[in-house]
């Protein structure tokens, strides 16, 4: 059986849509890297804290916490910023990821309709053999 469009079609679908899912995987990673690098600079922030606050600490340790204290929470907010946008990220590349399924399960329906009716012409040109046998016979007595 000769390869038609439709068959290149679907090739090319399925290589794209293993391509999509690659991406999402990547995103997903990203994502999750994203999620635990904020979770690092809360603990840090908490961990800081926890020594500035400690009442053996000298005041230069709740010094260093106070002028420290800034930087962590531009860490925090950077991490959360970096979240968001490997979150959207995800977002993206999981919609991307719904409509190449759609363009492959698409040409597959399509390769099905068009099969089916190839089946019944088939069927079709067999019956209008047999038909046309039939007459001759009936005819011919």
């Amino acid at each position: 059986m000769r390869a038609t469009p439709l068959d290149t079609l679907l090739t090319l679908r399925k290589h794209e849509l293993q391509a999509v899912e690659r991406t999402f995987s990547e995103a997903l990673s990203q994502e999750a890297d994203a999620a635990a690098e904020v979770a690092r600079a809360e603990r840090h922030l908490i961990e800081e804290q926890k020594m500035a606050s400690d009442p053996l600490a000298d005041d230069g340790a709740v010094e260093a916490f106070s002028r420290w204290l800034p930087v962590g929470r531009a860490a925090i907010n950077s991490a959360r910023h970096n979240e968001k946008n490997a979150g959207l990220a995800r977002e993206i590349a999981k919609s991307a990821l719904m409509m190449a399924r759609a363009a492959v399960e698409t040409v597959e329906t399509l390769q099905k309709k068009r099969r089916a009716e190839e089946d019944a012409a088939a069927l079709r040109r067999e019956q209008n053999v047999l038909d046309e046998v039939g007459a001759r016979q009936s005819g011919g007595n």
